[in-house]
């Protein structure tokens, strides 16, 4: 067998969760990728793989001699693109998925520098609020904008925060009660971001004791993009929290007044997460650290990496 053949399609069946898919992620047939791990475990004389009719999962020794030899081939393939690009910059295609707003606002002129940038890198943007699985859907960076993480094993990487503004327009102000403390937003018409961790939880710190506040709030208008709130501000039809790079230019233009300033919300954080497996790329490395330098340079909210 070829050895380090067999350790590919092993951690691939792992990642995937079947043979059929690991087969096509590597352009073999189901047939071809069985055998090599027919041969694997005859080769240790122990099973990696339980196989079932309805699913597949590793046995302890499957778990065990995963991540070990997980290590073995990051450092492999690391090695690999190390000597591919000695003399040349990295080089090959990146697939990155991130936020529509925050992408059509602050990412895509900061991919237009890289690739001026690095001429034998390519990249493919994907576009899309939903939490893509990175793994399944073969991503080798997902670009999340949020207060916090769930719990992965995901590597991330927090590349720089971004700042929150409480908006509405002047025509709504002057038609509404007056807002002067977080909790007059409970009788307001709030526009809700449907895609937060935790929808209409809005968190400000009070200035007088530092102590920070949640307020629960609701509305008639949920939406999953940042850039589909701005004509329903502007035409007065509620207050909302939100990023304030999306929303700036109304702000600049008098079409959206600031509310509450002094109660300052949760920063937004910008995270890189990247498969255990693949971080250390040297091509994703290098796509990370310039993004990191490139969206810190722009953003006056930029707070250190931790």
């Amino acid at each position: 067998m070829d050895r380090l053949r067999g350790l590919e399609c092993f951690r691939k069946i792992a990642e995937r969760g079947s043979f059929a898919a690991a087969a096509r992620d590597l352009n073999m047939s189901p047939g071809a990728i069985t055998k090599q791990i027919n041969a694997l475990e005859d080769m240790l004389g122990i099973q990696l793989i339980a196989r079932t009719t309805r699913r597949l999962s590793l046995t302890e020794a499957g778990e065990t001699y995963l991540s070990r030899i997980s290590l073995i081939l990051d450092d492999m393939d690391d090695a690999n693109e190390t000597v591919r690009d000695l003399g040349h910059g990295p080089r090959g295609c990146v697939r990155i998925a991130a936020p529509t707003s925050f992408g059509v606002i602050k990412l895509a002129p900061a991919i237009a520098r890289l690739l001026n940038t690095h001429p034998d890198l390519s990249v493919d943007l994907m576009l899309d609020d939903r939490l893509t699985d990175i793994i399944d859907e073969g991503f080798d960076i997902a670009l999340r904008v949020s207060e916090t993480l769930a719990d992965s094993s995901l590597i991330a990487r927090r590349i720089g925060s971004y700042s929150r503004v409480l908006v509405a327009s002047p025509a709504y102000l002057a038609k509404n009660n007056p807002i002067t403390h977080p909790h007059d937003l409970l009788g307001h018409d709030c526009i809700l971001f449907s895609s937060a961790q935790r929808t209409g939880l809005w968190h400000f710190t009070n200035p007088a004791n530092g102590k920070e506040m949640a307020i629960e709030v609701g509305g008639r208008y949920r939406v999953n993009s940042s850039l589909a709130m701005r004509d329903v501000l502007k035409e007065g039809c509620g207050i909302t929290l939100t990023p304030r790079l999306v929303v700036e230019d109304l702000i600049a233009r008098g079409d959206l007044s600031c509310v509450l300033a002094e109660y300052l919300p949760r920063n937004l954080n910008l995270f890189a997460l990247s498969a255990p497996h693949r971080h250390k790329l040297r091509k994703i490395r290098t796509v990370t650290d310039f993004l990191a330098k490139e969206l810190r340079m722009e953003n006056r909210d930029y707070a250190p990496n931790d």
